[in-house]
């Protein structure tokens, strides 16, 4: 089995990133009372603003995207996909099948697949990279991020051929749970977390 292992972002990266932001703020002249009320609004709006598009940089140069989740495990399959905000094509029979998963934060990665892959080959093709399916965790990123899925489209799939997708098709988001067909299209991103450690 082939595990990838990637590095978070260093405290030296951090620094980097840190003095060269403050070197732009001291450039910008920009008013001291009103950064001021920017600071002090509920929410850290504008530095998760900054976040997102430095975020962005990264992921645009980056093969497998890996994003932190945290996963609300008491909701029902439906609460998950409900939280979503998206249109809904969802066969309820399946959709009670989703696992609960674990973890109240989890890494959730989105692996490119770039070519087809039937749906019999998509549990080895996510051990290979240590993962498991984690519908729920999967839900959560498209939650917090309802545009990721628009460049990212992104399926799991658990059991017998259940599957849970996300997509944008026609200026609509939307969210699938059903059993799958044959398999995925390049364009998709498979997602799972790490497998528990036994």
């Amino acid at each position: 089995m082939t595990t990838v292992r990637t590095q978070s972002i260093t405290n030296g990266q951090i620094g980097q990133i840190n003095d060269r932001l403050a070197t732009k703020l001291r450039e910008s002249g920009l008013p001291s009372d009103t950064v001021q009320r920017v600071l002090a609004a509920p929410g850290g709006e504008a530095v998760n603003a900054m976040f997102a598009v430095f975020r962005k940089h990264v992921e645009a140069m980056s093969e497998i995207i890996i994003r932190r989740a945290r996963v609300d495990r008491t909701r029902t399959p439906q609460e998950a996909i409900d939280a979503t905000g998206r249109r809904q094509f969802v066969d309820e029979k399946i959709l009670a099948t989703m696992p609960i998963g674990e973890g109240e934060e989890v890494d959730v990665w989105f692996i490119p697949i770039k070519r087809f892959v039937p749906a019999s080959e998509v549990p080895a093709f996510l051990a290979q990279y240590g993962l498991v399916p984690d519908p729920r965790a999967q839900a959560a990123v498209n939650e917090d991020d309802p545009a990721f899925a628009d460049e990212h489209p992104n399926g799991t799939q658990w059991d017998d051929n259940c599957c849970l997708s996300f997509f944008g098709w026609s200026d609509e988001r939307g969210v699938d749970c059903s059993r799958g067909g044959d398999g995925w299209d390049g364009y998709w991103f498979l997602a799972g977390v790490p497998a528990p450690r036994k």
